[in-house]
Order: structure tokens, then sequence, then C-alpha cells
């Protein structure tokens, strides 16, 4: 998107100096080498066409199928907890709001793919978690730091990419679940999956119910939800040279919630209706050295608030994108036996926005270039670089880059990787024209807010790769904040700073035994050096699995720590911040898996095994234990 101020400004002399470190770098370490470093297989859509996880030289995490399957999660939060750098506040049970923080960043911050669509709302920027079942997924992507320049607006955080399950590649499979708990918890799914050999497709269908609990301090009136997920996903293979692929989603979910829980109970709901959905193709040359692919995609949000304390309130937003992008992949085996492709691209975005509280609908367009160099050399180096230009047609254009680099030290286990880019986030509709309660102020003279971010960090692998470490370090610059000031909202002159630690580590040491663990330090202050809401500076999680030898039985159990953070509550008339403490908590769970047969298999597990009390959000309390069984069958 674009930024409504000196796009042209000169770089600072900390941006100057990390760029050239990260181009010397980058140069040094494409010296070329005899030796050969053999890639993992798994494949990553880290920028906007697939590649190996070694080449990416930002900072990446990916949560595979195998992974997603032994947690039984519900909620694709419980998983995302589990992620570096990621703090997760909601305001409640499953059903009510909550947002995920990259690095310290705010909730808009965060791109959201699902499916290759953007999923975030086009009214506030943010995408509702609390919306999201963990369905038939194949795999998360998490990347953290700015990736403007491939994704564009709201991307200068981190993006959180979802892949659906997709067909198989002949016949006709069906899994059914169903799932029973705390609360009056009661879920039932199911996947269907076909395939032949140049077309499959997938689609599936997952209910899930929960009776709730209060999420006030006050009373016991309970806070409950329904939600239905559906999706369908198709690819056909036209020719050797072409495809086709589309995808719908379509997502219904009634939550009930308190407005102001630290004032008493109330009885709000609010109904939440998505549908989204793309289509697209791929067409590739003969020699496999040209190629182009074009897609277009829809996302639609309605949602009705039935207010108990506050007035009632629909709105709707709607966001249409169109992409296309042609490149060209070339060798040289004569110069560092590398190999390079360039890529150039055009997007289209149209955003609309419509609330009850104003008579209008809100509508905003931008067209973008893009540009996009990757590089491999001596199977060892590797090298991305991208260029976005954005002209909108109500801020001014913002040009945004990114640099990264990945070097897999041969004979060595050690990978080297760096980053580098920027990015802008554009004000959000509600913040401009939001028109839902009278007391509130809108600003329609909200400027976009524009970051530069980097990161640096190793990473180590014994025993044949057994164990993996890695440590990366990072910082982030924020300009123009956009912050609430009592009933308004205005940005912040001044830079906004976010800096930190994370540190990551996997061992499959054993047979049949996995563990992972991170830790991350996040100091994310205001203009002004104030800490910033909802942001914990120290987050952890550990996590263990077994598979016996002998007995089709996984055990498995994850503890995860977060700190103390700060927040506040505005309460009306005056709506004036008053500071408050969120206290630190640790929640343990743990499950167990057993394999029936080779279709049928049973689950249990329980969620916070010590029923700490907890508040992400103050004064929303979260779930004390709960107890879920649950069985899955495949034919």
């Amino acid at each position: 998107m674009t930024i409504s101020r000196h796009s042209s400004t000169p770089l600072s002399a900390t941006k100057t100096l990390l760029l050239a470190a990260s181009a010397m770098s980058c140069a040094l370490a494409a010296t070329p080498t005899m030796a050969q470093t053999v890639l993992e297989t798994i494949i990553v859509q880290a920028d906007r066409s697939p590649l190996q996880r070694e080449q990416v030289g930002r900072s990446l995490t990916v949560i595979t199928s195998d992974q997603i399957e032994t947690m039984k999660a519900a909620y694709v939060t419980d998983v995302l907890r589990q992620v570096p750098g990621v703090a997760v506040a909601a305001s409640g049970p499953a059903g009510t709001q909550t947002h995920v923080r990259i690095r310290g960043g705010d909730p808009a911050y965060t791109l959201v793919m699902i499916d290759g669509v953007v999923a975030n709302s086009a009214g506030d920027g943010t995408f509702d978690f609390g919306l999201l079942q963990l369905g038939e997924v194949e795999r998360i992507e998490i990347l953290r730091g700015p990736q403007g320049a491939f994704w564009g607006t709201n991307a200068i955080s981190g993006v959180v990419n979802i892949v659906t399950k997709a067909g198989i590649r002949s016949g006709l499979r069906t899994t059914l679940g169903t799932e029973f708990g705390s609360d009056g918890t009661r879920m039932g799914s199911v996947l269907l999956q076909y395939g032949q050999d140049n077309f499959n497709a997938s689609g599936s269908f997952k209910a899930r119910h929960t009776d709730g609990f209060n999420v006030s301090s006050f009373g016991d009136e309970k806070d409950g939800a329904d939600h239905v997920d559906a999706n369908l996903k198709f690819r056909a293979d036209v020719s050797p040279s072409l495809t086709l692929d589309g995808n719908l989603r379509y997502g219904h979910t009634l939550s009930n919630f308190d407005e102001e829980p630290t004032m008493g109970d109330s009885f709000a709901s609010t109904l939440s209706k998505e549908l989204q959905g793309a289509i697209g193709g791929r067409w590739t040359s003969e020699d496999r050295s040209w190629f182009q692919s074009a897609r277009f995609s829809v996302a639609r949000l309605n949602a009705a608030t039935d207010g108990d304390w506050y007035p009632d309130r629909d709105f709707s937003t709607a966001r249409y994108k169109g992409t296309y992008q042609v490149g060209r992949t070339f060798y040289t085996p004569e110069f560092t036996n590398s190999e390079h492709t360039l890529t150039g691209g055009y997007d289209l975005t149209h955003e609309t926005y419509t609330d009850s509280g104003r008579p209008d609908t809100y509508w905003r367009t931008t067209h973008s270039l893009t540009g996009e160099y990757r590089g491999r050399f001596e199977n060892q180096f590797y090298l991305t670089a991208a260029l976005r230009h954005d002209f909108n047609d109500q801020f001014k254009d913002f040009t945004s880059y990114s640099l990264s680099g990945a070097w897999q030290i041969p004979d060595s286990g050690t990978r080297l990787h760096a980053s580098v880019g920027t990015g802008s986030a554009t004000p959000s509709f509600t913040s401009m024209y939001y028109g839902f309660m009278s007391s509130f102020v809108p600003n329609p003279n909200l400027k976009p807010e524009q970051t530069f971010g980097w990161d640096i960090g190793v990473e180590q692998k014994f025993f044949d790769g057994q164990l993996t470490l890695d440590a990366t370090l990072f910082g982030q610059e924020v300009e123009d904040l956009i912050t609430s000031s009592g009933p308004s909202v205005h940005n912040v002159a001044g830079i906004s700073t976010r800096k930190g630690l994370e540190l990551t580590g996997t061992l499959d040491f054993l047979n049949g035994f996995v563990a992972s663990a991170s830790y991350t330090y996040t100091d994310a202050r205001d203009p002004s050096g104030a800490t910033e809401l909802r942001k914990p500076a120290h987050l952890g999680v550990i996590n263990l699995a077994y598979t016996f030898e002998e007995v089709p039985l996984t055990i498995h159990g994850s503890a995860s720590f977060a700190g103390e953070a700060q927040d506040a509550v505005w309460l009306p008339p005056t709506w004036t911040p008053t500071p408050v403490t969120l206290a630190a908590f640790t929640d343990l769970s743990a499950g167990l898996n057993y394999k029936v047969n080779e279709n049928v298999e049973v689950y249990g597990r329980v969620t916070n095994i010590l029923d700490t009390p907890n508040q992400s959000v103050y004064g929303y309390n979260l779930a004390g234990r709960a107890f879920y069984l649950g069985a899955k069958a495949s034919f």
C-alpha cells in the first residue's frame, strides 16, 4: 500500500550500517567453493513462489501436518503459541476476539493468508483468530520481520500463511472426526479427498460448540460459541505446462461475550460470517525457464453485534485482489555454479467498508508493481531481494524493499541467516470513519505507519542434524505509530522501537522421542519510552512427544510461559486509559494418541493442568483446566 509522508526520506545511520553489513555478508558468502550441502526437502511459501526451507534468509517457522496431528489442538492460536516471537491475546473463551502479535508488533502488523487469500479484515486491518478453528491444515508458515516488499500493507511484523489439505493422487479417502470435552464442548468433522492423474480436490466441514465459561469475574453467565468452517479446494493439470487451482472457504461464528467484564456481566453476542475464495493458474514453458501466474481472490466479512450495554452494530468489509507475475529462471554454471530467478508482477487491491453507524460506503484502491530476484550459489548460499512500489488513491506512494541471505557453510552444520526490510500499514477504515459509538471521534487525517526491521542469526546442527539450535537477534523501528487518545486515535511523533532475541532448539535424538523449546525476549516501547501494551517481555515454550515402538501410542506435553505485560482499562465516560499489569502465567498441557488400527485413532488431552487463573487482556478470564476426548477414522 502507500504512505502519506516523506517516502524519499534518507535512511538513518543505523539503517545504512545494517544495509551495508548485510550486503557485505552477502557478497562474502557468495565466494565460490567446491563443497555442497544437501538441503532439507521441506518446501515453503515464504515468497510469492515456493522454495526450500534452507534457502530462506528471513526468520521462519514451519508447523507441519504431523505436528498438528500430534497436538490435536482445536484452534490455530493453540499452535501459534508454540512459535518464537508470537504472543496471543484473547478476550475470553473460543470465539471471542483473539489477536496475534509478532515480535512486539500490533495485531494489524500481522498479515494472515489462508490458501493464498489475505484474510485480514479490511475494516480494522487485523485478523480475528477467534473465528478460525484448526481444521484440515497441511502446514502453517510463520515469517517474522517486515514482509511488505512481498505482500504489501500490514505485513510489517510478519506473515502467517495457512495451507489447507489438498486432494490425494488417486482414489477417494474420507476422514471423520469427533470430540467431546469440558464446558459442554462437542465437535464433528469430515474431510473428503479425491484425485486422479491430472486432477485432485478436497472438501472439509467442521462444526464445534462450547457452552463456554464466564469471562467476567462477576456473576455466573457463561460465554459460549458455535463455529462452522467449510472448505473446498481443487487443482487441475490442464497440460504439462498449465495448471489451474481454486479454493473457497466459509466461516460462521456465533459468540457470546462480556462488553466490560471489569464492570460486570453483560449478555452481548456477535454473529460473524466469512467468505473467501480464489482462482488462479500457472503456466511454465517446456524447458521450465519461463513462468507466468495470475490469480483473483475475494475476502468478505459480515458481522452483527447484539449489544447489551452498548448499541447494536452491523458492519461488512470486502477485499478484491488480482495479481499477475511473470518470471524467468536461468543458470550460470561458469560463474559460481549459480541459479537465478527474476520475477516481475502487478497487484490490484480494492477494499470496501460499510458500518451501520455511518450512511456511506468507504473504499480505497491500490495498484502495486513488484520485482524479485532470487539467487542460489554453489548450492550453499541463497540471496533474495525484492522491491515494491504502491500507488494508493488516498495516501502518498510508498516503496518497500527486502534483502535476505542464508549461507549453509559446507561440512559444518552451520547456517547463517540475515534480513532487512521495510513496510507500511495503512490506517484502518474503523479508525478513520468508525461510527459505532457516538463517544468515539474518528480521525480521517491519519497517516500510514511505516517500519524498518532487521534480524541476524545462526543455526547450528549437531549429531547429523538430530539436534538443531538457533539464535536470532532482531530489531524494528516504527514511525507515525497510531494510538488511542481519549475517545479518538492519532499518529504519535517519533520512533517506536522493538528489539529482542529468539532462541530455539529441536531434538530428535532418540528413536521415537522429539523435543523442542524456544525463548523470546522482546522490548517494545513507544516514542516516549513507555512499554507498549499486551506485549510480554518474556515468552517461552517446551514441547515433548514420545511414540512407543511396541505399542501404537504417542504421549505429548507442553509448557508455555508468558511473562508480565502492561495493559490499560478504558472506562466511560472519559475513556481515559488506566494502567494495569497482566500477571505472568504458565500453562501445562498434555495428551495421548492411540491408534486402534491403521484407520482409527482415539485421543485425549488436558489443557491448563494446574488450573492457573490467567488473562492476556485485562479483565477477560481465560479457560481453566479442561479435558477433551476424541476419535478420527479414515477409509
